[in-house]
């Protein structure tokens, strides 16, 4: 196991110490000179070096081999301290083998058979039972869209749905912050070292990831964020996600990145519609002139989350578990039970999703409601106002209804 540790470490280190790239790699597997997929250790170039004379690859191609073989000793020894740096800041490994590596991947080419992993390492194999979503925007967004995007995490959040996003300031930080603040499971995929912090301002987030959520990066610990390694890390996200929510994008973001991989992956793309005469969202205005589709509630979105998971429950059969999501139902099931015997343990909020639940099975007045639910009549009215100052229910005939944003 050990040497098995150490070669996926130096094979990390030639992709990022070396010329070494994608490029070069595909190279070689089209000329037949290299098998095990992406991975590729100082055996496989003492091989390739044996026979790069007559190999049928590019003169680019054959130098940076050559120049990968002549720093074997450096490259050895950043593999090492990659190794001494994953075991002291608690950084795991995950590959294409392990039980972990995230299914979605499974179906795409070009992933990466090696991440690094700071947190929860279960969070990846949840995806598999319980959907994700990819979701991203600008770092400096709108009211309107910070605004959207909470809603639309919390809401997919309390359902179950794995949250995807960046780490980045703006939305992936609204994002992040409003899953963990509802209680659910949400990944980070950043363009550094798993134990690096960028942007700094998201500290905070980043300490509650750690230890509530996970942290995900290709690259190997310790590797400061560089511009480059932004559209390889944009492409993790969205092949992380079942769909992928556009938030608010420029006609030159990052973001715009993001939604062109998912559209190449095969993802629903979904687009946030905002002002004509706001040039943060032309980006995104463009996109749903080419075909995106246009998010209005996160039923939609989760509807076609629910039916990757179901794609997912036919592909592997008996191997598919059904485990470790917190449902929307689950979730009212247990704040109904601490109603009964802890009412004071419930927030406002809960109780507001208990009222809602009430509501989506018919029009109630507020006197069904206390009875059904047991709350105290001034507390009841009280929340019943709130939501209906929050437009997710009105009074119809002297009974209330879900609005269609409550539902």
């Amino acid at each position: 196991m050990a040497d098995k540790k150490e070669s996926l470490f130096e094979n990390t280190a030639i992709r990022y110490d070396t010329p070494m790239n994608y490029k070069t790699i595909a190279e070689l597997k089209g000329a037949g000179l290299l098998n095990d997929g992406d991975r590729i250790v100082f055996d496989d170039i003492a091989r390739i070096m044996r026979n790069l004379k007559n190999a049928c690859i590019s003169q680019r191609a054959k130098e940076i081999i050559s120049e990968t073989a002549k720093k074997e000793y450096e490259v050895k020894t950043s593999a090492l301290r990659y190794m001494k740096t994953a075991e002291k800041n608690d950084i795991k490994v995950i590959t294409s083998e392990d039980k972990d590596y995230p299914f979605p991947w499974t179906v795409l080419s070009g992933m990466p058979e090696i991440v690094f992993i700071r947190g929860d390492a279960s969070i990846l194999s949840h995806i598999t039972s319980c959907g994700s979503c990819a979701m991203v925007g600008s770092r400096e967004p709108g009211r309107y869209s910070l605004y959207a995007t909470g809603e639309f995490s919390e809401q997919l959040s309390r359902k179950g749905v794995i949250i995807v996003s960046g780490l980045a300031l703006g939305i992936d930080r609204k994002a992040h912050e409003t899953c963990l603040d509802a209680g659910g499971k949400t990944i980070a995929v950043v363009a550094g070292g798993t134990d690096v912090i960028y942007p700094y301002q998201n500290r905070d987030i980043y300490d509650r990831l750690c230890s509530d959520g996970l942290i995900l990066s290709e690259l190997p610990p310790g590797k400061e964020v560089k511009r480059q390694y932004f559209p390889s890390r944009n492409r993790l996200i969205s092949a992380l996600g079942d769909v992928c929510l556009i938030m608010e994008a420029g006609m030159y973001s990052g973001t715009l990145h993001t939604a062109s991989f998912a559209a190449s992956q095969g993802k629903d793309v979904f687009v946030l519609p905002n002002s004509i005469y706001s040039g943060g969202s032309m980006g995104g205005l463009l996109l749903l002139r080419d075909g995106a589709e246009v998010l209005i509630d996160s039923d939609t979105v989760y509807d076609r989350i629910s039916g990757e998971v179901d794609n997912r429950k036919i592909i592997l059969g008996e191997k598919f578990i059904p485990e470790g999501c917190v449902s929307e139902g689950n979730r009212l099931k247990t704040l109904r039970n601490t109603a009964k015997t802890k009412p004071g343990n419930l927030t406002e909020e809960d109780w507001k999703d208990l009222i809602c639940d009430e509501l989506s099975e018919r029009p109630r007045n507020i006197d069904d409601l206390f009875v059904s639910l047991g709350i105290p009549f001034s507390f009841l009215s009280a929340i019943v106002t709130g939501l209906e100052s929050e437009g997710r229910i009105s009074n119809e005939r002297g009974k209330y209804v879900l609005t269609i944003h409550g539902r």
